[in-house]
């Protein structure tokens, strides 16, 4: 061959090589994500079936679960907003950050230097973020101006609503107007105590053109979100959907009430001596964060308010099961629907008078368990069900083996890859769940073993009661599960502060009851 003839040949030989280069990288695009969050979404799911609640109507939650993988024995680090938003977003738990409870604040001073958020980790691995809605929680507020060079987000939708005088009238003064609007004519609570500070504890239906702009905030946020699927991107994307409800107050437009006449709604069983076997320091945990507390409230108003409280919860949840639904008919019709991992996650679960409590900020089944949902395209099959342990911190570490090159040096949770493969593939430990300074819970397969500060057990079998009504912990027959379980337990730490009020009202409640038993409410007794 001649010279000129072989040189042809080796440049076509060599165009054809970068052309099958470039192919073969533009066949490896990275994933893009849809990445949504849902506030104080307990498992009251139609997917969990006769685990769930008898009355829930979620056909997309149900949809979403049918695409994919539904974690059903999943678990929230922290049961509160901040805390546990921020071990999803950091990929490290209360006893790394510090962060117990929603004012305890970030301890550790060095934890934006071992770690940084999730979606600034993912602009650093070349993807556009965008963020909608209720996401990051306040330790995170404020991150992108303190920390520029490893900002969270491309784009951010600011968190505000419209709100006009008769809206600022029915919440009465009510801190976040993210959670906006309340019942018209405001909250049934305030209305019977006008001092009691829990008065977001309401429900009750919306008409449309109460609501300012006629939009409630979860619509807004969709909205806009489905506007960024409808764009062009050169890079991959994470695109974060952050719902309100069905945090407090529990309102919607008032199609949603319609759906769950009141007269029909069951109320979750409350058993004659459901508080019997409980330790002094649970009982205070079920107490809640407020004076004189939700359940003394709630009695007063009488059973009916009960009923009120799940019919609205229940609204809720349908109301946001409702936006699940656009958002996901507008990946589906985008150019991305082949392409884009679905991960869908509570920051916690929601008590509805389950133990006498109406909030989450507790270590029972209610307030740690959180649906998690994931569709990851060419990785997940549809319709799987994984009932080993999880928790949200897993999340980070996920995120990484599937849309990551370069690793990170801090996590707390393990990636999820194995179980998104395969449900049944094993999990080596339970999954870990905080409350307050030194209070921690840990969930296998069966057993659930909840250890309080003041060294208190409890104990449940969730294979034969899975509503957590019979405490073993005393029983001799499972001392060696105890002795199991308690190898897990976390070593805290970070001391509380004064500013730890929930830890410290805790304390108060004990020494009191212990001092003066007939000081305990009747109903926890």
């Amino acid at each position: 061959m001649k010279l000129k003839e072989m040189s042809l040949t080796m440049a076509m030989m060599f165009s054809a090589s970068c052309f099958h280069h470039a192919q073969a990288k533009e066949e490896k695009k990275s994933p893009n994500i849809l990445f949504v969050a849902v506030d104080d979404l307990n498992d009251w799911i139609g997917a969990m079936g006769d685990k769930g609640h008898p009355d829930a109507i979620t056909p997309n939650l149900d949809r979403l679960a049918a695409r994919g993988v539904y974690f059903t024995n999943n678990h929230a680090n922290t049961t509160a907003c901040t805390p546990s938003r921020l071990s999803v977003m950091t990929g490290m738990g209360a006893v790394s950050t510090g962060c117990y409870t929603n004012k305890s604040g970030v301890r550790n001073e060095n934890l934006f230097e071992e770690s940084i958020p999730l979606s600034s980790y993912l602009r650093q691995q070349g993807y556009h973020t965008m963020g909608c809605g209720k996401i990051e929680g306040h330790a995170l507020k404020g991150y992108d101006k303190r920390y520029p060079q490893t900002k969270m987000w491309d784009e951010r939708l600011p968190r505000s609503f419209r709100i006009n005088s008769e809206t600022l009238k029915d919440a009465a003064g009510y801190g976040d107007v993210d959670f906006y609007p309340f019942p018209m004519g405001g909250s049934d609570i305030k209305k019977h105590n006008a001092s009691y500070k829990g008065f977001s504890l309401c429900a009750g239906p919306i008409d449309r053109d109460y609501i300012p702009g006629g939009k409630m905030p979860d619509e807004l946020t969709v909205a806009w979100a489905i506007d960024k699927l409808h764009k062009d991107y050169e890079k991959p994307f994470m695109l974060g959907v952050g719902f309100v409800r069905p945090h407090v107050p529990y309102t919607a437009p008032r199609e949603f009430f319609d759906l769950y006449p009141i007269d029909k709604i069951h109320v979750p069983e409350d058993p004659k001596g459901e508080m019997d076997d409980i330790p002094l320091f649970g009982k205070a945990m079920a107490y809640g964060c407020f004076d004189p507390c939700d359940e003394r409230m709630v009695r007063e108003l009488g059973p009916d308010y009960r009923r009120k409280l799940v019919q609205g919860y229940l609204a809720s949840v349908t109301f946001m099961d409702a936006q699940l639904g656009k958002l996901l008919d507008a990946l589906d019709k985008s150019d991305y629907a082949e392409n884009t991992i679905i991960c869908l996650w509570s920051d916690h679960g929601q008590h509805l008078g389950e133990k006498h409590s109406w909030r989450k900020q507790d270590l029972w089944q209610e307030a740690t368990n959180c649906p998690m949902l994931w569709v990851v395209p060419g990785v997940t099959k549809g319709g799987k069900v994984c009932k080993e342990p999880t928790s949200l911190i897993d999340i980070y570490p996920t995120m990484v083996s599937l849309c990551g090159n370069d690793p990170v040096s801090r996590l707390d949770g393990t990636s999820l890859i194995p179980q998104l493969k395969n449900v049944k593939s094993k999990r080596s430990y339970p999954a870990l769940s905080s409350w307050s300074f030194g209070s921690h819970s840990l969930r296998g397969v069966r057993y659930h073993y909840i250890r309080y500060y003041d060294g208190s057990e409890e104990l449940y079998d969730c294979k034969n009661d899975y509503a957590e009504h019979r405490n073993l912990a005393s029983n001799p027959k499972y001392a060696k599960v105890i002795k199991r379980m308690k190898k897990f337990l976390p070593k805290d730490k970070y001391q509380p502060t004064d500013k730890n009020q929930e830890f410290h009202n805790y304390l108060d409640r004990v020494d009191r009851w212990t001092k003066d038993p007939a000081s305990l409410p009747d109903y926890l007794k």
